[in-house]
Protein backbone atom coordinates (compact mmCIF):
# COMPACT_ATOMS: atom_id res chain seq x y z
CA UNK A 1 0.00 0.00 0.00
CA UNK A 2 2.50 2.27 1.54
CA UNK A 3 4.27 2.15 -2.71
CA UNK A 4 1.33 2.29 -4.09
CA UNK A 5 1.19 5.96 -2.40
CA UNK A 6 4.57 6.39 -3.10
CA UNK A 7 4.22 5.74 -6.85
CA UNK A 8 0.94 7.86 -7.16
CA UNK A 9 2.25 10.76 -5.64
CA UNK A 10 5.49 10.53 -8.14
CA UNK A 11 3.07 10.14 -10.84
CA UNK A 12 1.30 13.29 -10.12
CA UNK A 13 4.55 15.03 -9.49
CA UNK A 14 6.05 14.32 -12.95
CA UNK A 15 2.74 15.52 -14.39
CA UNK A 16 2.82 19.39 -12.54
CA UNK A 17 3.92 21.88 -15.22
CA UNK A 18 7.13 23.49 -14.15
CA UNK A 19 5.54 26.83 -14.05
CA UNK A 20 1.59 27.69 -12.83
CA UNK A 21 2.79 31.74 -13.94
CA UNK A 22 3.92 32.73 -17.68
CA UNK A 23 5.08 36.42 -17.97
CA UNK A 24 5.73 38.26 -21.15
CA UNK A 25 7.49 41.38 -20.97
CA UNK A 26 7.12 44.11 -23.32
CA UNK A 27 9.59 45.38 -26.38
CA UNK A 28 7.66 46.03 -29.66
CA UNK A 29 8.89 44.15 -32.69
CA UNK A 30 11.02 42.45 -30.07
CA UNK A 31 8.72 40.55 -28.87
CA UNK A 32 8.39 38.35 -31.70
CA UNK A 33 10.98 36.59 -29.73
CA UNK A 34 8.40 35.43 -27.77
CA UNK A 35 6.67 33.19 -30.30
CA UNK A 36 10.11 31.42 -31.63
CA UNK A 37 10.70 30.73 -28.30
CA UNK A 38 7.42 28.86 -27.44
CA UNK A 39 7.37 27.30 -30.79
CA UNK A 40 10.22 24.94 -29.55
CA UNK A 41 9.78 25.26 -25.56
CA UNK A 42 6.18 24.72 -25.41
CA UNK A 43 5.66 21.23 -25.01
CA UNK A 44 8.96 19.96 -23.63
CA UNK A 45 7.94 22.52 -21.05
CA UNK A 46 4.09 21.24 -20.70
CA UNK A 47 3.24 25.27 -20.33
CA UNK A 48 -0.30 25.30 -18.93
CA UNK A 49 -0.12 28.39 -16.84
CA UNK A 50 -3.08 28.97 -14.26
CA UNK A 51 -2.32 33.35 -14.64
CA UNK A 52 -0.44 35.01 -17.96
CA UNK A 53 0.26 38.56 -17.68
CA UNK A 54 1.47 40.72 -20.45
CA UNK A 55 2.78 44.40 -20.99
CA UNK A 56 3.34 46.38 -23.75
CA UNK A 57 3.62 43.66 -27.33
CA UNK A 58 4.21 40.95 -24.25
CA UNK A 59 0.14 41.36 -24.04
CA UNK A 60 -0.11 40.37 -27.74
CA UNK A 61 2.60 37.77 -26.92
CA UNK A 62 0.15 36.41 -24.66
CA UNK A 63 -3.05 36.54 -26.30
CA UNK A 64 -1.47 34.84 -28.71
CA UNK A 65 -0.03 32.09 -27.12
CA UNK A 66 -3.61 31.58 -24.91
CA UNK A 67 -5.89 31.81 -28.19
CA UNK A 68 -2.99 29.63 -30.17
CA UNK A 69 -2.40 32.76 -33.23
CA UNK A 70 1.27 32.89 -32.51
CA UNK A 71 1.96 31.71 -36.26
CA UNK A 72 -0.75 33.51 -37.49
CA UNK A 73 0.55 37.01 -35.93
CA UNK A 74 4.22 36.40 -37.74
CA UNK A 75 2.40 35.98 -40.77
CA UNK A 76 0.08 38.63 -40.71
CA UNK A 77 2.48 41.47 -39.29
CA UNK A 78 5.19 40.22 -41.53
CA UNK A 79 2.86 40.81 -44.84
CA UNK A 80 1.69 44.19 -43.17
CA UNK A 81 5.77 45.18 -43.23
CA UNK A 82 6.05 44.38 -46.52
CA UNK A 83 3.39 47.41 -47.59
CA UNK A 84 5.51 50.17 -45.47
CA UNK A 85 8.54 51.89 -46.83
CA UNK A 86 8.71 54.23 -43.62
CA UNK A 87 8.16 54.81 -40.18
CA UNK A 88 6.97 57.93 -40.31
CA UNK A 89 4.12 59.65 -42.04
CA UNK A 90 5.24 61.13 -46.01
CA UNK A 91 2.18 63.23 -47.12
CA UNK A 92 0.28 65.69 -45.61
CA UNK A 93 -2.65 62.88 -46.40
CA UNK A 94 -0.82 60.87 -44.16
CA UNK A 95 -0.44 63.50 -41.51
CA UNK A 96 -3.59 63.62 -41.38
CA UNK A 97 -4.91 60.22 -41.02
CA UNK A 98 -2.28 58.62 -38.69
CA UNK A 99 -0.70 61.71 -36.98
CA UNK A 100 3.61 61.67 -36.98
CA UNK A 101 3.73 57.47 -37.65
CA UNK A 102 1.13 55.00 -39.09
CA UNK A 103 2.17 52.68 -36.45
CA UNK A 104 -1.25 52.68 -34.39
CA UNK A 105 -3.16 52.30 -36.97
CA UNK A 106 -1.50 49.13 -38.70
CA UNK A 107 -1.46 47.78 -35.27
CA UNK A 108 -5.05 47.93 -34.57
CA UNK A 109 -5.08 46.03 -37.98
CA UNK A 110 -2.99 43.60 -37.27
CA UNK A 111 -4.30 42.59 -33.91
CA UNK A 112 -8.08 42.89 -34.85
CA UNK A 113 -6.81 40.39 -37.78
CA UNK A 114 -5.02 38.09 -35.56
CA UNK A 115 -7.21 38.00 -33.03
CA UNK A 116 -10.19 36.78 -34.62
CA UNK A 117 -13.69 35.49 -33.02
CA UNK A 118 -12.47 31.85 -31.98
CA UNK A 119 -8.65 32.85 -30.61
CA UNK A 120 -10.98 35.88 -28.07
CA UNK A 121 -13.16 33.37 -27.32
CA UNK A 122 -10.48 30.93 -25.93
CA UNK A 123 -9.10 33.73 -24.23
CA UNK A 124 -12.57 34.60 -22.24
CA UNK A 125 -12.56 31.10 -21.73
CA UNK A 126 -8.59 30.44 -21.23
CA UNK A 127 -6.49 31.20 -17.72
CA UNK A 128 -6.26 34.11 -15.37
CA UNK A 129 -4.80 37.04 -18.18
CA UNK A 130 -3.78 40.12 -16.98
CA UNK A 131 -2.88 43.07 -18.97
CA UNK A 132 -0.21 46.23 -17.41
CA UNK A 133 -1.34 49.14 -18.21
CA UNK A 134 0.01 52.76 -17.42
CA UNK A 135 -1.36 56.24 -16.91
CA UNK A 136 0.58 59.33 -17.14
CA UNK A 137 0.94 61.48 -14.44
CA UNK A 138 -1.09 64.21 -15.47
CA UNK A 139 -4.62 64.21 -17.24
CA UNK A 140 -4.55 67.63 -18.53
CA UNK A 141 -2.03 67.38 -21.32
CA UNK A 142 -0.93 63.52 -20.99
CA UNK A 143 0.82 63.37 -24.10
CA UNK A 144 3.58 65.67 -23.03
CA UNK A 145 3.45 65.35 -19.39
CA UNK A 146 5.42 61.86 -20.66
CA UNK A 147 8.34 63.20 -21.28
CA UNK A 148 9.91 63.63 -17.84
CA UNK A 149 8.52 59.83 -17.06
CA UNK A 150 10.45 58.70 -20.48
CA UNK A 151 13.20 60.15 -19.71
CA UNK A 152 13.29 57.97 -16.36
CA UNK A 153 12.01 54.96 -17.60
CA UNK A 154 15.53 55.07 -20.07
CA UNK A 155 17.62 56.29 -16.81
CA UNK A 156 16.17 53.11 -15.01
CA UNK A 157 17.32 50.82 -17.91
CA UNK A 158 20.58 52.59 -17.77
CA UNK A 159 21.76 52.38 -14.29
CA UNK A 160 18.96 49.49 -12.80
CA UNK A 161 19.07 47.72 -16.06
CA UNK A 162 16.44 44.69 -14.30
CA UNK A 163 12.96 44.52 -15.79
CA UNK A 164 11.36 45.87 -12.53
CA UNK A 165 11.41 49.66 -13.48
CA UNK A 166 10.92 52.22 -10.51
CA UNK A 167 11.91 55.56 -11.57
CA UNK A 168 8.46 56.37 -13.54
CA UNK A 169 6.10 55.75 -10.64
CA UNK A 170 8.35 58.06 -8.61
CA UNK A 171 7.60 61.06 -10.73
CA UNK A 172 3.48 60.37 -10.85
CA UNK A 173 2.79 57.15 -12.97
CA UNK A 174 1.00 54.83 -11.67
CA UNK A 175 -0.10 51.25 -13.34
CA UNK A 176 -2.96 49.19 -13.09
CA UNK A 177 -3.47 45.43 -14.59
CA UNK A 178 -6.72 44.80 -16.23
CA UNK A 179 -8.64 41.58 -16.39
CA UNK A 180 -8.14 40.77 -20.31
CA UNK A 181 -10.61 37.68 -19.69
CA UNK A 182 -13.23 39.80 -18.94
CA UNK A 183 -12.29 42.26 -21.55
CA UNK A 184 -12.52 39.48 -23.96
CA UNK A 185 -16.00 38.78 -23.02
CA UNK A 186 -17.47 42.19 -23.11
CA UNK A 187 -15.29 42.37 -26.73
CA UNK A 188 -13.39 44.79 -25.79
CA UNK A 189 -9.93 42.93 -25.56
CA UNK A 190 -8.15 44.51 -28.94
CA UNK A 191 -8.92 47.65 -27.12
CA UNK A 192 -7.41 46.82 -24.63
CA UNK A 193 -4.23 45.27 -26.21
CA UNK A 194 -3.47 48.79 -28.14
CA UNK A 195 -4.01 50.60 -25.49
CA UNK A 196 -1.19 48.49 -23.76
CA UNK A 197 1.33 49.17 -26.56
CA UNK A 198 0.88 53.39 -26.77
CA UNK A 199 4.37 54.93 -26.39
CA UNK A 200 4.02 58.63 -25.79
CA UNK A 201 4.82 61.20 -26.80
CA UNK A 202 4.90 59.81 -30.14
CA UNK A 203 1.67 57.67 -30.03
CA UNK A 204 -1.46 59.43 -29.79
CA UNK A 205 -2.76 58.28 -26.00
CA UNK A 206 -5.76 56.35 -25.68
CA UNK A 207 -8.33 56.02 -22.53
CA UNK A 208 -9.43 52.72 -20.97
CA UNK A 209 -12.29 53.14 -18.62
CA UNK A 210 -12.07 56.32 -18.39
CA UNK A 211 -8.45 57.41 -17.58
CA UNK A 212 -5.46 58.00 -20.06
CA UNK A 213 -3.39 54.96 -20.70
CA UNK A 214 0.43 54.87 -21.76
CA UNK A 215 2.62 51.92 -22.52
CA UNK A 216 2.51 49.73 -19.28
CA UNK A 217 6.21 48.36 -20.36
CA UNK A 218 7.30 52.13 -18.97
CA UNK A 219 6.24 50.95 -15.40
CA UNK A 220 7.45 46.80 -15.58
CA UNK A 221 8.96 45.11 -18.04
CA UNK A 222 7.63 42.08 -15.96
CA UNK A 223 4.46 42.30 -14.35
CA UNK A 224 3.55 39.72 -12.28
CA UNK A 225 0.09 38.31 -11.80
CA UNK A 226 -1.97 38.83 -8.86
CA UNK A 227 -2.51 36.72 -7.17
CA UNK A 228 1.26 36.13 -7.23
CA UNK A 229 1.14 32.56 -6.44
CA UNK A 230 3.74 29.61 -7.86
CA UNK A 231 6.53 29.18 -9.89
CA UNK A 232 6.72 31.16 -12.87
CA UNK A 233 8.78 31.66 -16.15
CA UNK A 234 9.21 35.15 -17.39
CA UNK A 235 10.11 35.87 -20.95
CA UNK A 236 12.11 39.01 -22.08
CA UNK A 237 13.25 40.43 -24.93
CA UNK A 238 15.84 42.38 -24.15
CA UNK A 239 19.25 41.49 -21.56
CA UNK A 240 19.52 43.15 -18.78
CA UNK A 241 22.47 43.12 -16.26
CA UNK A 242 20.34 42.69 -12.91
CA UNK A 243 18.02 39.65 -12.80
CA UNK A 244 16.46 39.59 -9.27
CA UNK A 245 17.24 36.10 -7.61
CA UNK A 246 13.93 34.56 -6.56
CA UNK A 247 13.40 30.59 -6.29
CA UNK A 248 10.21 31.12 -7.49
CA UNK A 249 11.10 32.93 -10.56
CA UNK A 250 12.92 32.47 -13.61
CA UNK A 251 13.80 34.86 -16.06
CA UNK A 252 14.83 33.76 -19.53
CA UNK A 253 16.19 36.52 -22.03
CA UNK A 254 17.62 36.05 -25.30
CA UNK A 255 21.56 35.07 -25.48
CA UNK A 256 21.91 37.85 -27.53
CA UNK A 257 20.36 41.33 -28.94
CA UNK A 258 17.43 39.90 -30.92
CA UNK A 259 17.42 41.27 -34.77
CA UNK A 260 14.42 43.49 -34.41
CA UNK A 261 14.31 46.96 -33.78
CA UNK A 262 11.50 47.82 -30.87
CA UNK A 263 9.28 50.19 -33.64
CA UNK A 264 10.45 49.66 -36.69
CA UNK A 265 7.48 48.30 -39.08
CA UNK A 266 9.48 48.50 -42.31
CA UNK A 267 11.60 44.84 -42.17
CA UNK A 268 9.20 41.82 -42.24
CA UNK A 269 13.06 39.70 -42.07
CA UNK A 270 14.25 41.23 -39.39
CA UNK A 271 10.77 40.16 -37.13
CA UNK A 272 11.63 36.62 -38.69
CA UNK A 273 14.97 36.54 -37.56
CA UNK A 274 13.87 37.22 -34.12
CA UNK A 275 11.50 34.42 -34.18
CA UNK A 276 14.65 32.30 -35.63
CA UNK A 277 16.40 33.49 -32.40
CA UNK A 278 13.86 32.66 -29.95
CA UNK A 279 13.86 28.74 -31.33
CA UNK A 280 17.61 29.05 -31.45
CA UNK A 281 17.62 29.82 -27.74
CA UNK A 282 14.87 27.64 -26.75
CA UNK A 283 16.63 25.02 -27.60
CA UNK A 284 20.11 26.07 -25.71
CA UNK A 285 17.41 26.52 -23.15
CA UNK A 286 15.94 23.20 -23.03
CA UNK A 287 19.34 21.31 -23.72
CA UNK A 288 20.68 23.54 -20.60
CA UNK A 289 17.68 22.39 -18.61
CA UNK A 290 17.30 19.00 -19.58
CA UNK A 291 16.14 17.06 -16.07
CA UNK A 292 15.99 19.95 -13.76
CA UNK A 293 13.01 22.06 -14.51
CA UNK A 294 10.64 20.37 -12.04
CA UNK A 295 13.29 21.66 -8.97
CA UNK A 296 12.86 25.04 -9.98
Amino acid sequence: MDDDIIAQGLDRAAQRPAFEQLVFSGGGTRCFWHGGFLKVACDPLRLDPVRVTGASGGALSAACFIGRREDKLLSVMGAAFEDLDANVSQSLNELQEDGLTPHQRIYREVVSEVLDRDAIQAIAEGPSFQVLIAHPPTETWPKWSTFPMMAAYLVDLALRSTPHVEYPEKLGADKTLVDARQAAREGKLVDLICCAAVIPPVFNVEGWKGRKVIDGGMTSKAPMPKPDIGRTLILLTRRFRNLPNDARRLYVQPSEAVPADKIDFTDRQKIEATWAAGEADAENFLAKNDGAMHSV
